[in-house]
């Protein structure tokens, strides 16, 4: 694949990561704080989102040539709290839970997801100085 592949389709992996982010969390922000619940029509796209977003990233983490120093550090904190995002939301896409839990697995995931946000600019502002 010449330089001009490559270059499209990581523009189009990391294109997919972003989307698949802003519909997982802003689904569930939505949910959350507008809809007052998880409707059955979102459920699906949970998982989808969720798989778009393993395959994404590792093509994002796999393909990049040098990481700076104290770059794994952060991205372990971040995949830590991607982990507690994606077993929440499944969770709750398996199963209807009372509206207390979901509701309080909802806040978690928004704030986890706020800083997993904060960790990603900070990795990203690491890997271009």
């Amino acid at each position: 694949m010449g330089e001009l592949g490559s270059a499209l389709l990581g523009v189009l992996f990391r294109w997919v990561h972003v989307t698949c982010v802003v519909i997982l969390i802003g689904g569930i922000l939505y949910a959350r704080f507008f809809a007052g619940g998880l409707s059955e029509r979102f459920r699906p796209w949970i998982y989808a989102t969720i798989l778009l977003l393993i395959a994404s990233g590792l093509y994002n983490l796999l393909t990049k040539p040098a990481y700076p120093p104290g770059y794994y550090v952060g991205f372990g904190v971040k995949m830590l709290l991607v982990l507690h995002i994606f077993a929440e939301a499944l969770l709750m896409a398996a199963r209807p839970a009372e509206p207390e839990r979901t509701v309080r697995s909802m806040t978690g995931i928004v704030v986890s997801a706020l800083v997993v946000f904060l960790i990603s600019a900070w990795l990203r502002w690491i890997s271009l100085r």
